[in-house]
């Protein structure tokens, strides 16, 4: 692997030891997918946002920087707090939080504490390099906005927001953004994030064109998220309307390799034999964008749950929320808007039985059911 001087100076540790070993992190990850060298990053975002001591080795990490004065190099962001406030075993599981945020508030990143870092203070622009590892971000950063980011690992997304690099292959590389197949719709009903979740399933690793549907920009996210959980997809791209993919001659740069067709029967089929008896209804995983928040807002309006409501979204939209008097109407309804990841603050919780509309939480979540969107309305008592 080629390096500049100033590459070669960290790795021989001219900037310390826990600089050089997240440049011999960098360069080993490098060497073992083929790059042949370091490429400068916009930004970075971590997804090691859950303060549990089983995560020693990352802690330990942590320490290191801190203690030899390291902050971060580019815009950082992270991923969102375990919701540790939730109950007593949230409580003991995720113990560390308050000394991991202090680490990280000493490393310099910017405590967003979101998936959806995009939407607010790390915004990439079209063709931008990064090294984030939130995949649900990492897909929307892709597919989305047209910018260049791998699916990395907690650790990995570190040692590059420190070191201001990253290794070039997969993603970063013009030849690896082609589409790949071909994905006809004939589809009654959409459903994104049902379809993310089928496309996950059945093109693992691969890069799907949709053919053209005006999908909004949650839609996008919240397909993407479940493509990504399903089936570590982590490009993809719609005819027309991402920012690659003007037509399917550019986007395939010849014919697609495969051209596969979904059926209404194949979204239909997450949610047919669902029990009726749920602990919790979940939304928002990734975090819900404001206006996903203000539409399910309506459907609650004059209403009161009858199931615990959670609706997941960002400290900062949370904050606007309350500032509007929004969070109140909700908070009347019984509906709890709170701003933690799903996903962690229900996992200790393994009894629970929880209904969600997001493919992604119900991929990665144990004991959930996924609903459509109606579906889980009508069960927490929203008028629908």
């Amino acid at each position: 692997m080629h390096l500049t001087n100033e590459q070669q100076g960290m790795l021989q540790g001219n900037e310390g030891q826990a600089m050089a070993l997240a440049m011999q992190t960098l360069v080993k990850v490098g060497k073992a997918f083929g790059a042949e060298r370091l490429v400068a990053i916009k930004s970075a975002h971590l997804a090691g946002s859950f303060g549990s001591s089983r995560f020693k080795a990352y802690l330990h990490i942590l320490d290191q920087f801190v203690a030899e004065g390291i902050r971060v190099r580019v815009p950082t962001t992270v991923n969102p707090r375990p919701g540790r406030t939730l109950g007593l075993l949230n409580r003991i599981v995720f113990s560390r939080q308050p000394w991991l945020e202090r680490q990280l508030a000493q490393l310099g990143v910017t405590p967003n504490y979101s998936c959806i870092c995009y939407d607010d203070v790390n915004i990439p622009a079209l063709g931008d390099r990064l090294c984030w590892s939130e995949s649900s971000a990492v897909q929307f950063a892709n597919s989305a906005l047209g910018a260049r980011c791998n699916r990395n690992s907690v650790l990995v997304d570190i040692c590059s927001a420190v070191t201001g690099y990253t290794p070039e292959f997969g993603y970063l590389m013009d030849e690896n953004r082609r589409g790949q197949v071909l994905v006809k719709l004939q589809l009654d009903r959409m459903d994104p994030s049902a379809l993310g979740y089928v496309l996950g399933r059945r093109l693992v690793n691969r890069v799907p064109v949709v053919e053209h549907y005006d999908f909004s920009r949650a839609e996008l996210k919240n397909m993407g998220a479940a493509m990504a959980a399903t089936g570590a997809v982590s490009l993809f791209h719609v005819e027309g309307l991402t920012p690659e993919a003007p037509d399917l001659q550019t986007v395939f740069d010849g014919e697609p390799q495969d051209v596969i067709t979904i059926h209404q029967a194949d979204l239909d089929s997450m949610h047919e034999s669902q029990p009726q008896d749920y602990d919790a209804v979940v939304f928002g995983c990734p975090h819900l964008f404001y206006e996903e928040v203000i539409e399910l807002a309506e459907q609650f309006a004059g209403c009161r749950v009858t199931k615990p409501t959670y609706l997941c979204t960002s400290p900062a939209i949370l904050q606007r929320l309350q500032a509007e008097g929004m969070s109140n109407v909700l908070h009347q309804a019984g509906v709890n808007v709170v701003d933690f990841c799903p996903v962690a603050a229900f996992t200790p919780k393994r009894r629970s039985r929880v209904l969600t509309a997001s493919g992604k939480c119900h991929c990665y979540l144990h004991n959930s059911e996924f609903g459509m969107m109606e579906a889980c309305l009508r069960v927490c008592g929203a008028r629908t």
